[in-house]
């Protein structure tokens, strides 16, 4: 009786289960646990140490930067810790100490352990697991013609495979929960799927500027989106006080003065005589959000439109690190399968990503292979060296890095446009899409 209901759920969602579809979950899952146990960026090492400081100390409140992402790591640990015997020596015991992090002695033990591959493989699972949960989600967002393309624009994305299986990091986790929200919002659920998306805010940093877009997308009213700015505002406020209080540092302090993000936000700016010059991209944003707030677009695809445009103008005109790329796909995907340029732009967007890699030399691409050992490595060619052989990075570099931009902002503009046939729409007209899809 369970496997009927189990066969029934699947024949329902993803229809007589198409050999197509099934076919491109099966590649990416082999694609993700091939390259999982033979990849290695210190970033997935430092937030596992922590964690495993956390839990080796009781301070699981000690870490106030990315709070929410570290208690989950700290949670996931205990639980895997039992399938790594002999883990205890592996961690970095200054991981979570300011300016020091883990050294390079700390990676070379970790490096040695015996168990190494599952070791890699439990960590990276969370994201793993996450990757197929936001292509799953983003299937049901989608017509079921337009599913094969769908999932294979997330799942088979090299942007969301390296990002996740090879560079280890966790903002897939953080896309389900916005992509949660979506699903709680098009059912009526508005004050979940708020609750959903602002503990997404609350862990990453591309999440807290689609909060605002939701809040007048799924409104009642407009004294709903000011009691659902005000208690979000608020319900932050009182973690910042606690945790003022638990550690003697406030989260949104270390945020504004230590986090990169915010100061790549100002790095693009224009002059403005002698005073400040003007940053580009709050500039636009604010522009931005009072048209959305004054157009007043609602539903799903007015929602999903104005977060994808917003997401693909903060990757393409900000500096980023080659992990945060993977902001500008799921909400875009839906637009981009329907028609048959979408694809071919997401292609684009692909291919110019890596090529983009080698920018960032070693440390983004080669050297990522450290499981493989280091004599390995060493015999691998640094590509941005290499490159710097055949053609000046004074070239290559703006070129790749402006195509790059160019046909991200065009997926963000490309889904506003696709999008106008919804507005103005009503959640109401996205409960009628699912009963439909039922």
């Amino acid at each position: 009786m369970m496997r009927s209901g189990i066969w029934n759920h699947l024949r329902r969602y993803h229809g007589q289960l198409d050999p197509g579809l099934v076919t491109i979950w099966v590649l990416g899952l082999v694609v993700r646990f091939a390259l999982a146990p033979l990849s290695f960026h210190s970033d997935l090492y430092q937030v596992y140490s922590r964690a495993h400081l956390a839990i080796s100390t009781g301070a699981w409140w000690s870490w106030s930067s990315q709070l929410v992402a570290q208690l989950l790591h700290d949670a996931w640990l205990a639980l895997i810790l039992p399938l790594l015997p002999g883990n205890a020596s592996i961690w970095s015991p200054t991981a979570a100490v300011a300016g020091i992090g883990a050294q390079p002695e700390d990676i070379a033990r970790f490096l040695a352990y015996p168990l190494l591959g599952r070791a890699l493989v439990l960590m990276k699972l969370p994201y793993l697991l996450a990757d197929a949960t936001a292509g799953w989600l983003i299937g049901r967002q989608v017509l079921p013609a337009q599913r094969r393309w769908a999932v294979a624009l997330w799942w088979l994305n090299p942007i969301v495979i390296y990002t996740s299986a090879v560079f280890g990091r966790h903002d897939s986790i953080w896309v389900v929960a916005v992509l949660i929200g979506i699903e709680f919002a098009r059912r009526g659920a508005r004050w979940t799927g708020l609750a959903v998306t602002s503990l997404a805010a609350a862990a990453r940093f591309f999440p807290v500027f689609v909060v605002p877009l939701y809040l007048v997308a799924f409104r009642r009213s407009w004294r709903t989106v000011f009691l659902g700015a005000a208690g979000v505002g608020g319900l932050w406020m009182v973690v910042d006080l606690v945790l003022l209080q638990r550690t003697g540092q406030s989260p949104t302090l270390t945020l504004l003065g230590e986090y990169p993000h915010v100061r790549y936000l100002i790095a693009l700016a224009l002059p403005a005589g002698d005073d400040v010059a003007v940053p580009v991209l709050p500039l636009v944003y604010t522009i931005f959000v009072c048209w959305w707030a004054s157009r007043g677009p609602r539903g799903v695809d007015a929602y999903r439109a104005g977060s994808a445009a917003t997401l693909c103008a903060i990757v393409a005109l900000t500096p980023f690190h080659p992990q945060y790329v993977i902001w500008s796909l799921p909400l875009a995907v839906p637009f981009l399968v329907r028609d048959r340029t979408g694809p071919v732009l997401a292609t684009a967007q692909a291919a110019l990503f890596l090529a983009w890699l080698p920018r960032w030399g070693a440390a983004a691409t080669t050297g990522l292979l450290l499981p493989l050992g280091r004599d390995v490595i060493e015999t691998l060619p640094d590509p941005q060296l290499l490159l710097a052989a055949l053609l000046p990075g004074s070239v290559w570099q703006p070129f790749v890095r402006g195509a790059f931009a160019g046909v991200t902002l065009w997926i963000g503009w490309r889904a506003l446009v696709d999008a106008r046939r919804s507005l103005p729409g009503t959640p109401e007209d996205d409960r009628e899409f699912v009963r439909m899809e039922a």
